[in-house]
Parts: structure tokens; sequence; C-alpha cells
């Protein structure tokens, strides 16, 4: 068990998580040099395969294509990426009681000695954790503990891909500090770094272990509680209250292949992402009463428009409606589009919407029940089992839904 007697904090980092998604779901390209983001026309993901060959995040993927011709290349499927995250978050949370959400693929977690005492020690607590991620949901963390969230995060990276490190005492913290280059600690800036190279600090030891009061005094105060963090003491704490209802737009986007010029195919393609969008607002139970939307040219130029509603709704019928006719000014004769989006804007809580005087709002509701009874079929049957007529032209891809922070 660890020497130290207080909590500690475990960091989660997902291994290259958007192509571990992928791979998820094609376990053939496992081992392989693999890119995301053949829909974006950039690398927006690498496995490591691909790194080794000096794939890097933003090249083009013509050109990948060209210097690498044997690299598998993915779309991206920002929706996978989010319900695999969510997964990932109820497996922590089933071990732990508070998990800070810290991005898509990354968590804080409080470790309390009782947890590490049922677990039968703090290698068995985190290797359960580690392993039942990988083997029920098919995706690779990596794993770091320590006695503060820096300490955590620091090591989390010296081991990966599908690593764990723990640091239980101060000679595994020393170690690990002297391992790690101050250029690679968490929250240190790029224009902070000389400065503390001109100080003759070149690791996370060299700083942690600084005398004197010259980074208290002559750097920014969250500099020096990255400090007094890797020196092990507590000043960063778990935030754990974040509640998805509270996150102000949803997005749901798609590239589609090949480019249309054809309206009807153009719409159908919104249609889709407006319907998953909806989808997943009645899921959090939140409306909206302003919507943009995009339509992006084959030469990469965008086309936005944006409308108020009258009423708040998560009704894609509703939004349908007044999106049509403004999708149709702004296309261009025979321009050909490659790719579409919408974003709810202002949400507000289903509950908290200020009632109408003459009931509209209540009548618009009701039509809501043939919606929510449309998400029970698709939940079971398949996205794409049932859609709006507008739709049935789309593609039938999964959206590119992101939000602020995965959903919980």
């Amino acid at each position: 068990m660890s020497d130290y007697c207080d909590n500690l904090f475990l960091h989660a980092d997902g291994d290259s998580f958007f192509v571990s998604c992928e791979l998820s779901q094609h376990p053939e390209y496992i081992g392989m040099p693999v890119v995301v983001g053949e829909d974006r026309g950039i690398a927006v993901a690498m496995s490591y395969e691909a790194k080794k060959l000096g794939v890097t995040r933003g090249m083009p993927i013509f050109q990948i294509k060209k210097q690498f011709p044997n690299l598998i290349i993915l779309s991206h499927h920002f929706d996978l990426y989010n319900r695999i995250s969510n997964d990932v978050y109820n497996i922590f949370s089933s071990y732990l009681e508070q998990v800070e959400v810290y991005s898509i693929d990354e968590c804080f977690m409080t470790v309390k000695q009782s947890d590490i005492k049922y677990a039968g020690g703090p290698e068995k607590l985190v290797s359960d954790i580690k392993n039942e991620i990988k083997n029920k949901i098919g995706v690779t963390y990596s794993f770091g503990l320590g006695r503060t969230k820096v300490l955590a995060k620091t090591a989390s990276k010296l081991n990966k891909p599908n690593g764990m490190v723990l640091l239980l005492n101060k000679e595994n913290e020393d170690n690990a500090l002297k391992k790690t280059n101050i250029d690679d600690v968490w929250g240190i800036g790029k224009q902070t770094v000389p400065r503390l190279h001109s100080m003759g600090i070149k690791t996370a030891y060299d700083f942690a272990n600084y005398q004197g009061n010259s980074i208290e005094k002559y750097f920014a105060s969250t500099v020096y509680n990255i400090k007094q963090e890797l020196s092990g003491k507590s000043i960063l704490k778990i935030d754990y209250t974040y509640d998805p209802r509270d996150q102000k737009s949803i997005q749901s986007t798609s590239t589609f292949k090949p480019s249309s010029s054809d309206f009807k195919i153009i719409f159908s393609e919104l249609s889709e992402n407006i319907e998953r969008a909806c989808e997943r607002a009645r899921e959090l139970n939140l409306v909206t009463n302003s919507v943009s939307f995009f339509v992006k040219n084959s030469n990469f130029a965008y086309h936005t428009g944006e409308s108020h509603l009258s009423l708040y709704t998560n009704n894609p019928g509703e939004i349908l409606n007044i999106v049509e006719p403004i999708l149709y000014k702004l296309l261009q004769e025979d321009e050909k589009i490659r790719s579409t989006g919408i974003t709810l804007k202002n949400l507000l809580r289903r509950e908290d919407i200020p009632r109408d005087l003459f009931g509209i709002l209540d009548k618009s509701e009701s039509k809501n029940i043939i919606e929510e009874v449309c998400d029970d079929i698709r939940d079971k049957f398949g996205q794409n089992s049932l859609k709006h007529a507008s739709s049935l032209k789309g593609s039938g891809k999964k959206r590119g839904n992101s939000f602020p922070k995965p959903f919980l």
C-alpha cells in the first residue's frame, strides 16, 4: 500500500483515443499504421505505428497517401468517441466516487485509502479498472497514481500506451520527475520554459526541488502551484460537479461523398444532422430557441445561416421548417457541397422554459411524444431504423456530434 495515508489522485489518459475508438470497431486494423481524418482533409489523430512512420497531426491527407500508400486512413466519428467516453466514465464511476471529466479522453479521480483497501492494493485497483476498459470497450488507457493531480498526470505519460505508473513513495516520485523534461510538465507553457531553462531547470525534478523564492516571486501563481504539486503538496482539487445539462450548445456535422449540387441531397444531409442534434437534446431534456448551420463546398468555402425560433424546442420538424428556405437562398447554382452541420444554441433546461399565455408551447411540446417514441425505436433497432422523410436521401453515416465536454 502507499506510504502516504491521505487520498491519492488517479489520472486516466486515452491512448491515441480517436484511433483507439475506430479500432474498437475495426479490430482487423490493430497493429497497423492508422490515421483518422480523411473527411477533414488532414490527420486528426494517428496510431502509434503511424507516428513512428513520421505522420504528424495536421498533415494533409493527400500528402499522407502519397508518402505512405499502405497506411489505413479513416473518417472521424465524434458520436462514437463520445459514446465510448461515456462508457469509460461509467466504469470509472463504478470503482470511485469522485470522477472529474477533464476532456473527452482524460479523467482525474480521487482514490481513498478505503478504495485501495477494498480493491486489495493500489496495483490491483488500477489494473482492474484498466483491464475492464480494455476487455469491455476495446480501447486502452494509460494511468498515473500520485498524491497530487500534477504528479498523477505526470505519471500517466511515462508508460504509454496501455501502461500504469504508481507513485507510492518519495523514491517513485523522484524517479518519475527525473524522467520528465520541464517542457512536458502539465501547465508549463512554451513561453515559460526558456525562463526556467535559464535558471538551470531542465527536468520536473529540478523544478520541484528548486531552492529560494524566485518561482513564487517572479512567475504566475499557476506556475508556483505546479511546483508545489510536483513537491507533493495538493493544491488542485477534483471537480466532479460537471452536469452535461449545463452545456450551452450541441453540434452535429457530417462530410459525405461524393460532393453534390442536388438540393435534396444537401438538405437531406443537413436534416440528418438536425435529427441527431435534437435527439441528443431530448436525451438531456434540453431545448433551444436559436440555431446556426453551415454547408461547405468542394473548395472548402463555407456558407452559414442562422435563425431564432419563436418558441423553445428540441423537435427537428420545427427547426427544419425554418432552415430549409434559408439554405435554399445560400446555395449557388451547380455548387458542389461536401459537408453540413447544425448547432443548437442558447440551450435551456426544458423545465425552465417560460410558459406562454396562449398555450402554443404546450401544443408544440405535445408533438415531441412522437419523437420520443422514435428515439426508443432507434435505441432498439439502430440509428438509421427510423428517420424523417427529409433525411431519406442522406448517406446515413454516423454524425460527428461534438460537445464542450463528453456527455455523462
